[in-house]
């Protein structure tokens, strides 16, 4: 869910692009000497895992599908990607429905906030190694509604592939609330053959006063250069350390978008309560919890969070990016 008004608050710290502040440390799963897994470990003092309620959510008893049937993605993100995409899509859609679908769920059903990183896809179908940062990142906007913009960025490039599209995370700079640049993520879709950028955690930011006015929708390179930098760009304007260039071109070239999309009518927001990621940390323990009870403790693993490029110091004022 998304809130119709995000707060002047959370509007300016989201314009702050993903701020150092909010960025999550890096995460092991579980710990060496307790078996407690990351999701419990992130709960506040005195609600671990084993101190939680008795009542275990229903876990999901079938095996998933192997990875190669979601495209190589991982079974559970695979999965979420699929309920979501099945919802949004209908038979003779365009590739521009398609996308603007799937940009408008982003800001329909997603807060700005601190990212619920767990471990909920190492019980559902997991694996011994640690899935990418793309699927990692974009689980709490697709199971938790709930993200900051690597997050919301990886979500929406996993879902506008699932519906059929080609989509790519982009890392790079955009501008603060007080005018520093800050590091940032978002989004490229092809439509029709042709390239757009598409940020919808910017775009979430904006969408006061209960209206969504695509602002940030399938725009081209020379509108969306007023406000930031990636690829090409980026490394031209010599702000980044040499191998930050070389992680962009090697890992992340950007596609020219030659050219806007004609903008659609604006979309009003309803009304809805902002989610409470404190529950939604509790959530996510308790599965594990409930997991862990029958199946034992998750050994320890490192998860793959760290934003590429500008990594968990990021880019900018200490408490801007």
């Amino acid at each position: 869910m998304v809130k119709a008004v995000l707060g002047l608050f959370l509007a300016i710290l989201a314009l702050s692009g993903c701020a150092a502040a909010k960025k999550p440390s890096p995460i092991d799963s579980g710990n060496s000497s307790s078996g407690v897994s990351s999701a419990a470990q992130a709960e506040p003092p005195g609600e671990s895992a084993a101190s939680l309620p008795e009542s275990e959510p229903e876990l999901k008893k079938e095996p998933l599908p192997e990875p190669e049937e979601f495209g190589g993605v991982h079974p559970y993100l695979g999965e979420l990607t699929a309920v979501i995409a099945e919802e949004l899509l209908s038979p003779e859609m365009s590739e521009f429905e398609k996308s603007k679908a799937a940009f408008d769920y982003m800001l329909l059903h997603t807060d700005i906030g601190e990212p619920v990183l767990s471990d909920l896809w190492r019980i559902h179908g997991g694996r011994e190694e640690a899935i990418p940062f793309l699927e990692q990142r974009a689980l709490s906007p697709l199971r938790f509604g709930i993200g900051m913009c690597e997050d919301y960025a990886a979500a929406l490039t996993l879902l506008l592939r699932e519906m059929g599209l080609q989509a790519l995370y982009v890392p790079g700079l955009t501008y603060s609330a007080e005018g520093h640049l800050v590091d940032h993520a978002w989004t490229m879709v092809q439509i029709d053959g042709i390239w757009y950028h598409l940020d919808s955690q910017l775009e979430d930011s904006i969408s006061r006063h209960g209206m969504i006015r695509y602002k940030y929708f399938l725009r081209g390179d020379a509108t969306l250069s007023s406000s930031h930098r990636w690829g090409q760009n980026l490394i031209d304007s010599g702000l980044l350390r040499e191998e930050q260039n070389e992680e962009i071109r090697e890992d992340f070239p950007a596609p020219a978008c030659p050219q806007d999309y004609p903008a659609p009518e604006p979309l009003p927001l309803p009304e809805s309560p902002a989610q409470d990621p404190r529950a939604l940390r509790r959530e996510a323990a308790m599965e594990i919890a409930a997991w862990e009870k029958e199946h034992g403790a998750l050994p320890p693993m490192k998860l793959d969070s760290v934003p590429p490029v500008f990594g968990l110091e990021g880019y900018g004022p200490a408490d801007e990016g």
